[in-house]
């Protein structure tokens, strides 16, 4: 990569993946025709795509971008479904296959197939009528994907489920919850993590016409009803925006995020007040955000639970700013595509810069990075953070840059333009 000396441009981000496989799975239920438009071409969500055509939906690709959704009376599919390193699509899927349409194998790559499912597993197995049997399991008896589902549906009632590890388990169930035999009450065992993501679930399922009653995130009660289809545009992606939002923090100058919801419930847009508390200006006005940068940067220590997938982004800001930057509640990273929290220590620490780290948090002292040949562990989210680093310091080689097409498929094309 050529590094820049400043910057002053406008960016248009493609949709949000979180939001439209949520909204993948509602249209997959509803009643009637959903049109989905801003709808992102990157690899999960065309895995979400391709596994609704198996069990039977009707996909009608309008354009790269938008798409018509045709539900079935009766959704059914008996057979392998291989969902790659799509998490959102594997925990979706999960609840959904669940409420009865078939004797199914749920399965994807190798890593997937190491990330943790065994909470949603207990949540369900018991509300399931038939079977979820895991076919990796650990020594300790916890399980993983592939998974085989044989379900005669959803019994409804209370669902209890442990909410430290993942949101996206309680966003499972509550998407396919209006289809289980009776309302479902969904009991939150402890603390539940990345609420943001909790809300923008509750947000999608509003939208098509359900309802939840959100009580203090402690317990959810969703009525048994329909979704009804609709035309339905897909936000942008906050955490896409963040990662030009941290370019123009670290280079000084002026960038333009065009077409945002100002009122949008994702939990990412909270980065843009964190770069502001490292210095920089923010301006917020009709559908845009803009933030102003002299490149002059100051240390913070901030609760990143609510916007875990920008804690990296603000790992490679924090890199140049004067003092420490202390980021906690980030347990989570160590779960995802990789463990984040360990390969941002690794991969800063090859570009001079010092990374404490613990379960939950990391310890980023600022200084000068020099360049380097950046890992990125087949993780889409470290290849997009690096790329900040490689905007302003020479000699940062990303590896496997290709990963991106995971979430954001356009980010080298767009990342160039500035």
């Amino acid at each position: 990569m050529i590094p820049k000396k400043s910057i002053n441009a406008e960016v248009s981000i493609p949709g949000s993946k979180s939001y439209a496989n949520r909204a993948l799975v509602i249209a997959a239920l509803a009643k009637g025709t959903t049109t989905l438009s801003n709808v992102p071409t990157c690899d999960d969500v065309k895995y979400m795509l391709s596994a609704i055509k198996l069990l039977g939906v009707n996909v009608e690709e309008i354009s790269s971008t938008k798409v018509k959704i045709t539900p079935q009376e009766k959704l059914h599919y008996d057979g392998e479904i291989n969902i790659g390193g799509a998490g959102t699509t594997m925990r979706f899927l999960t609840s959904l296959i669940s409420l009865g349409v078939g004797n199914i194998e749920l399965g994807g790559n190798s890593r997937m197939c190491e990330r943790p499912i065994e909470d949603l597993i207990l949540a369900l197995e018991e509300n399931v009528d038939g079977i979820i049997e895991a076919q990796n399991k650990t020594e300790k008896g916890e399980r993983y994907p592939p998974l085989k589902i044989n379900s005669k549906g959803l019994k409804g009632g209370i669902i209890k489920l442990k909410g430290n590890t993942s949101s996206q388990y309680l966003s499972s169930i509550l998407l396919s919850a209006p289809y289980a035999k009776k309302e479902v009450t969904v009991e939150i065992i402890g603390e539940l993590t990345s609420k943001s993501y909790a809300d923008m679930t509750l947000d999608v399922m509003k939208t098509f016409g359900i309802n939840v009653q959100n009580n203090n995130y402690k317990n959810f009660v969703v009525p048994k009803n329909e979704y009804l289809g609709k035309e339905y545009y897909v936000e942008i992606d906050s955490t896409g925006a963040g990662y030009f939002l941290a370019v123009a923090a670290i280079l000084g100058g002026k960038i333009k995020i065009k077409n945002v919801n100002l009122d949008s419930v994702q939990g990412d847009f909270e980065f843009i007040n964190v770069l502001e508390k490292m210095g920089c200006k923010i301006k917020k006005e009709d559908d845009y955000l803009c933030l102003e940068s002299n490149g002059e940067l100051t240390g913070v220590e901030v609760d990143m639970n609510t916007l875990p997938d920008s804690a990296q982004t603000l790992a490679i800001v924090a890199s140049f700013a004067k003092g420490n930057t202390k980021i906690t509640g980030i347990a989570n990273l160590r779960v995802k595509e990789t463990d984040r929290i360990l390969a941002i220590k690794t991969e800063l620490a090859k570009c001079g810069i010092h990374v404490e780290a613990g379960d939950d948090y990391m310890v980023i002292e600022g200084g000068k990075p020099t360049g380097a040949t950046i890992a990125t562990y087949n993780d889409h989210r470290m290849a997009m953070s690096f790329a900040v680093l490689g905007a302003k310091i020479p000699g940062v080689k990303v590896e496997n840059p290709n990963c991106v097409s995971k979430s954001f498929p356009e980010f080298w094309e767009l990342f160039e333009k500035l």
